[in-house]
């Protein structure tokens, strides 16, 4: 590693180092906030212990240079409760010998269990769908924790738990001094932070904190024994190490049964562990600006805790707070880390000493700090940026696990979210267009015949295009929604329903059900019911919820919407307009007459018109070829294809009798840009430009008649497509 690059790392690692183990005695101090204080040096050295594992193995494994691990409070404040049980029954049932090895076996146990569990869901790439967990949810989660932890940073200050019972007992002059340093630390630290970034706040007053106060205890001649026994110390027995915090000796004691009983929470500190793990990279990612890959965070962060918890460690992970003071100090590399690692092992080393320097207040302080910060984020500012519903979310879990616990609050937190998920997901619009045949039409034949009868009876036709995922919040709105416009329609009955699902993803049984309520109302007397776009998936779930198609059944599936369109308009225009949808061929006069609307008109532009006959697959207008006629198709179906270099040829759309095709390159004079290619023997009028300039020489008003005539019909073309592109885009 070049020098310069070196020296920074050098300097954030002691900072960072320094901040760690004051941030990890006072984690340690959180999992046992109570009657059991003389357990805090054991629970020190645990922390400690963590937090020099971790802050190695992040350093050399995770996928963010210069991030750094330690112990984390969220997951502590977690086990905090469980462990009070487990203390209280190992207490009854073995005496309070056995109690340290069986905590810290416990908690050991928690950490390696939260070590495999990260490690497995990175190894098997599971980590994107730990972003699945709804913000509200999460914010729950951790307005709960920063609750917990708030109480913890309380009961360090005051040197046990506050509970109703004993809250008289902070009226003492010491109790009041103590707490009145934290809150100066609190206050301080929140004033320096509105203008000075609070990851160098932090430790900037911390370090000042540990100063002031052992220049006041030098000055006053104030002895350890005496801090110690007011609480402004950590209590420490003589020749007490902080680190192993039991010996093999002792393993003979754990309380099995105790940790046995306390098992049913280690899924909830597990996915409290997971989604902490989730805020905390993301927060990096979005400080540093760089990508974080979750899954190797979450490997890194599996292993940190796998190594932490074999040597009796506690659970931790990244410090958002350590690693953006390690980048904006310009080291973001891992020296940092294991300079901050060698710190905690120094701490462990000396531990009598570190303690004998650091108050109580200062490490309760710095926990109702953290907790406050947390209940400001989730519960204050929150607020303005989610809905009333997402907040009330976020508010109900944190009364859950104020008042019954983590576990209780994951699962109403789980369960209110899938609530809000249901009525949100529900407000969706499902229908993605609602239009009727008259507007669009199929690529079928766009004879101008057949367009125009289509714009006369082509209400008979609803088309109802669907989109997203379709379950039971949506299902019978939907029903009750195409049920409403079938019966309110303007005088023309609805004789077929095309729904096409090509935009949905897929549906549950409750939709099913609703369709085969709508086809209930199919039949002689109703409407046909036609599906399309289905995938295979829907289409299945469609057949084994009991829709019945072919046969006697007014249920069809099509492949797309075009051909259940195509379909239907065959079979509607076939009932009502006959002659439009014959195989027959029509006059050259007869085609004339339908487009000029004048025989007179007709009669003078026959002469001018070609006779041209090609057999299938020859080609009537190549693309790219120069525009000089148009041509009227008497007989036969043509396909239009276009040719496109990344499609290929691709067919856009059949014309048939009646049909005009080449006509509005004709008039732009521009190359042809796209192929007709016949799909049978093909028949068509071919009238050129040549042909016109005869026409114009012979006789001009009849050649104006023909560009009015002309214009009428491709002005009439751009009035349905402008009416389809705003039903569209609506």
């Amino acid at each position: 590693m070049p020098v310069h690059s070196l020296i920074p790392g050098i300097g954030a690692g002691v900072i960072c180092g320094f901040l760690a183990i004051v941030q990890s005695a006072g984690f340690g101090m959180l999992l046992l906030v109570g009657e059991s204080q003389a357990l805090a040096p054991t629970a020190i050295g645990m922390a400690l212990f963590s937090t020099a594992v971790m802050a190695a193995v992040a350093a050399l494994t995770s996928s963010t240079p210069g991030v750094v691990a330690i112990a984390q409070g969220i997951p502590i404040a977690a086990l905090a409760g469980p462990v009070a049980m487990i203390i209280a029954t190992t207490a009854a049932g073995n005496g309070d010998e056995a109690v340290p090895v069986t905590v810290v076996a416990a908690v050991a146990l928690a950490t390696v269990i939260i070590g495999l569990a990260s490690f497995l869901i990175g190894t098997l790439k599971l980590g994107r769908f730990v972003r699945f967990v709804p913000f509200p949810v999460i914010g729950g989660f951790l307005a709960g924790s920063g609750w917990l932890i708030l109480l913890g940073g309380v009961g360090v200050v005051a040197g046990h738990s506050v509970t109703a019972a004993n809250v008289t007992h902070l009226g003492d002059t010491s109790t009041l001094l103590r707490f009145a340093t934290a809150g100066g630390f609190v206050l301080l630290v929140g004033l320096l932070k509105l203008r000075l970034p609070v990851n160098l706040v932090v430790p900037a007053v911390a370090l000042a904190a540990i100063v002031g106060f052992n220049l006041v205890t030098l000055l006053f001649a104030i002895d350890d024994p005496g801090l110690r026994a007011d609480g402004w110390l950590i209590s420490v027995a003589d020749g007490q190490a902080l680190w192993p915090p039991v010996v093999p000796a002792d393993f003979a004691m754990i309380d099995w049964s105790a940790i046995a009983g306390q098992l049913i929470s280690l899924p909830t500190v597990v996915i409290l562990t997971v989604v902490a793990v989730l805020m905390n990279a993301t927060g990096i990612e979005m400080e540093t600006g760089r990508d974080v890959d979750l899954d190797r965070e979450l490997r890194s962060v599996g292993l940190q805790n796998l190594l932490g918890g074999a040597g009796g460690g506690m659970p931790g992970f990244h410090s958002v707070s350590l690693t953006i003071l390690s980048t904006r100090l310009g080291a973001a590399n891992a020296v940092v880390g294991l300079i901050a690692s060698g710190f905690c092992i120094a701490a462990l080393v000396f531990g009598q000493v570190v303690l004998s320097l650091v108050p109580t207040p200062l490490l309760g302080g710095l926990l109702i700090w953290v907790g406050l910060s947390l209940l400001t984020a989730w519960l204050v500012q929150s607020f303005s940026r989610l809905s009333i519903w997402e907040y009330l979310v976020i508010l109900l879990i944190f009364l859950v696990i104020v008042g019954a616990g983590f576990a209780w609050g994951i699962l109403t937190g789980l369960i209110a979210a899938a609530v809000l998920f249901v009525i949100e997901y529900g407000r969706i619009e499902i229908v993605r267009h609602i239009m009727t045949g008259r507007d669009y039409q199929s690529s079928n034949d766009t004879a101008e015949g057949r367009r125009e009868a289509l714009r006369q009876v082509g209400d008979a036709i609803l088309i109802v295009r669907l989109q997203g995922f379709l379950f039971f919040g949506t299902a019978d709105r939907l029903r009750k929604s195409i049920q409403q416009r079938i019966e309110s329609h303007d005088g023309t009955a609805i004789r077929y329903l095309i729904v096409d699902f090509h935009r949905v993803s897929g549906l549950d049984s409750s939709t099913v059900q609703s369709f085969s309520r709508l086809a209930q109302m199919t039949g002689p007397d109703g409407f046909v019911l036609v599906l399309c776009g289905m995938s295979e998936s829907v289409r299945t779930a469609m057949v084994r919820g009991g829709l019945k198609t072919g046969g006697e059944s007014h249920i069809r599936i099509e492949n797309d919407l075009d051909h259940g369109l195509e379909w239907s308009e065959n079979r509607l225009l076939g009932e009502t307009t006959p002659d439009i949808i014959a195989s027959t061929p029509v006059s050259a006069e007869t085609l004339l007459i339908e487009v000029v609307k004048s025989q007179k008109l007709a009669e003078a532009l026959l002469p001018h018109l070609e006779r041209a006959e090609i057999g299938s697959g020859d080609t009537l207008i190549a693309q790219g070829t120069p525009s000089d006629d148009i041509y009227f198709i008497a007989q036969g179906r043509a396909a239009i294809m276009l040719e496109d270099e990344a499609l290929g040829t691709v067919r856009v759309a059949t014309v048939g009798r009646g049909s005009i095709v080449g006509e509005m390159a004709f008039y732009l004079a521009k190359p042809r840009s796209a192929s007709v290619v016949a799909e049978g023997q093909v028949v068509a009028w071919r009238f050129s430009a040549r042909s016109l300039d005869r026409l114009q020489a012979v006789s001009p008003e009849s050649a104006i008649g023909f560009h009015r005539a002309m214009a009428s019909l491709l002005a009439d073309r751009l009035t349905s497509t402008n009416q389809l592109v705003r039903l569209l885009a609506d």
